[in-house]
């Protein structure tokens, strides 16, 4: 099909449009793409895995149990958005879910715990109030994209699929700084890519490194063990920066 000067206009306009709603982050050259080099992991290390923060508990204002952290909400630049909270059986609200954004959640009243400092009938009213309140353009879901095929760059040879996407991490302040994917067939890494290096695909169905597999492979296993633990104190320290 031939498309005239204005209608093919109109299509890169839209294209353009859409990657941006989407979040897509620009191409880059592959040969510049992977800048998570082995020396830069001590570095990842000191931030926080989706993995994790996923399954924590979070409490209210008096300390009354509201439920626990099932899902993270990241926006189209790339920072945390908000945590997804599976309301607690204490509610008596059933198996409803609601957002609280990422900014608002505090340390808890024990390690290891959030806090949303809100009272449990006003959690009650804002979970009534999230029932037909739509996404932000350009938002998307940790849960969508955990699991999905990681792809990679190059040419004929080497494009194509190359693992999947173990877990996402991100630095103190919120921002998703890596990917980490697991290759396929298993026995080596996983591998943590940066996320300026990762292109999303439409409807989160995959993701495509802007890097050829030796590439990737060059960066070196990625140990989670060695990550710290997601703690209240370091939530304040992140906090903190966010402010200065």
């Amino acid at each position: 099909m031939r498309y005239s000067g204005t209608s093919a206009g109109i299509l890169a306009a839209f294209a353009i449009a859409t990657s941006l709603t989407l979040g897509v982050p620009q191409p880059v050259h592959a040969a510049d793409a992977v800048r998570t080099t082995e020396a830069s992991y001590p570095r990842l290390y000191q931030g926080w895995r989706a993995g994790v923060i996923v399954g924590t508990e979070v409490e209210g204002l008096l300390g009354e149990e509201l439920g626990q952290v099932v899902d993270l909400v990241v926006g189209a630049d790339g920072r945390l958005e908000s945590a997804v909270i599976e309301a607690s059986g204490m509610l008596d609200v059933g198996e409803a879910r609601f957002t609280v954004p990422w900014h608002q959640l505090m340390p808890g009243s024990v390690d290891g715990v959030l806090a949303y400092p809100v009272a449990g009938p006003d959690t009650l009213d804002l979970i009534r109030r999230q029932q037909q309140a739509a996404s932000r353009p350009g938002d998307w879901r940790v849960s969508a994209l955990i699991g999905q095929p990681a792809n990679t760059a190059g040419d004929a040879t080497e494009a194509g699929f190359f693992g999947t996407v173990e877990d996402l991490v991100f630095d103190r302040n919120g921002a998703l700084k890596a990917v980490v994917v697991t290759p396929e067939p298993e026995g080596e890494g996983p591998y943590a890519v940066a996320w300026k290096a990762a292109a999303l695909e439409p409807g989160l169905t995959s993701i495509t490194l802007q890097a050829t597999p030796e590439q990737v492979k060059a960066l070196g296993s990625f140990d989670a063990a060695r990550m710290k633990e997601f703690n209240t104190a370091r939530l304040n320290q992140g906090a903190q920066a966010r402010q200065e």
